[in-house]
Parts: C-alpha cells; structure tokens; sequence
C-alpha cells in the first residue's frame, strides 16, 4: 500500500476517518495560537510545560532518550492505554481526542512506531516504508472485534504510533472528541 493509497483509505473508512492525539481541555488556547507542537519545539519556544501534560516525567526522559521529543505522537483510534493512564494518574483532568486528518501522513519527516514510541524494543520507520506494516483491515475496516483473535490486534495495531517532526498544523485538526 502506498502512503496515498493508505491516506485515501483512512478517508473512506467506515471506522476512522482520522488520527488521533490526545492532550487536555487545558491546552486547548496554546493549540489554538501556534498548532500542536513537540516537546522541542515548545522548550524552544519557552511554552513547556503546557498546563496540563499526559507523559510522567519517566515518559518524558525516555521521549528525550529514544529521540521523540521532535514528534507528535499520534495514535490511530480514540483507545489509546497512555490517555486513560493519564487520566487516572491525574495528568489530564480533562483529557480529550483531537481529530488530525490523514493527509498529515504526507509531511516529510513522518514516521510509524510499530508501538509505543519510546520502548526500547520498538522499530520506528520512515512513515512511507512502515505503512504496510499497519493492520490496515483491523483499524480501518468493519472486523468482529468481539473475536479474541481480532480483538488481540486491535490492541495491538492501538499502540503504534505516527510521528509528525516539529508539530502539527492547525489545519489539519479537525475537531475535538
């Protein structure tokens, strides 16, 4: 699948239609005034912290170590484990999805983690070489959750990540869940 073909499928699915990236109500007017920015761009910027943050400090050391402070996670539905950790720690009271319109896979610099981004263990690709690696049927077409062996999947193809360098511009976020 080419990176086209696979933006041009998540447009036309049936499940999700977009990406995802989760932050809190909080951030909202930071977003609104200079886009979705990585954790680099915001030091630079001298805005870090924002008000609100999903990452522990652990998180963010390891972010800084495997070389994703440049990057914008995103993740590929609205059931990522981190934003209901988060929540539960206490990190983002009032945690919300953000809507990111596929196209952002066209940036250059756009890579796929094929899991959470800053594990050890977790290959991090150019996004236009990793886009076949997706469970493309599992994410973006109708399948029986309910069945173990596609549920298994789910939950995999959930922890992969998209890497969008520096940060994502506010025309490509399209609503807020």
């Amino acid at each position: 699948m080419t990176l086209q073909e696979l933006v041009a499928g998540i447009n036309a699915s049936g499940q999700h239609k977009t990406l995802y990236h989760f932050t809190d109500e909080a951030n909202f007017s930071g977003i609104q005034d200079h886009g979705l920015l990585s954790k680099e761009r915001l030091r630079a910027l001298n805005l870090w912290p924002p008000k609100a943050t999903g990452g522990n400090d652990l998180s963010q050391q390891l972010d800084l170590q495997r070389g994703i402070d440049p990057y914008v996670s995103l993740c590929m539905t609205r059931n990522h484990r981190m934003k209901y950790l988060a929540h539960q720690d206490g990190r983002l009271p009032n945690p919300r999805y953000l809507a990111i319109k596929p196209e952002v896979l066209l940036i250059p610099g756009t890579c796929l983690a094929l899991g959470v981004a800053n594990a050890n263990d977790v290959e991090i690709l150019p996004i236009a070489e990793g886009a076949n690696r997706l469970d493309y049927e599992v994410l973006y077409t109708r399948t029986d959750w309910r069945d173990p062996a596609i549920n298994q999947r789910l939950q995999t193809a959930e922890k992969f990540e998209i890497l969008v360098p520096n940060g994502v511009p506010l025309e490509y976020i399209t609503g807020a869940y």
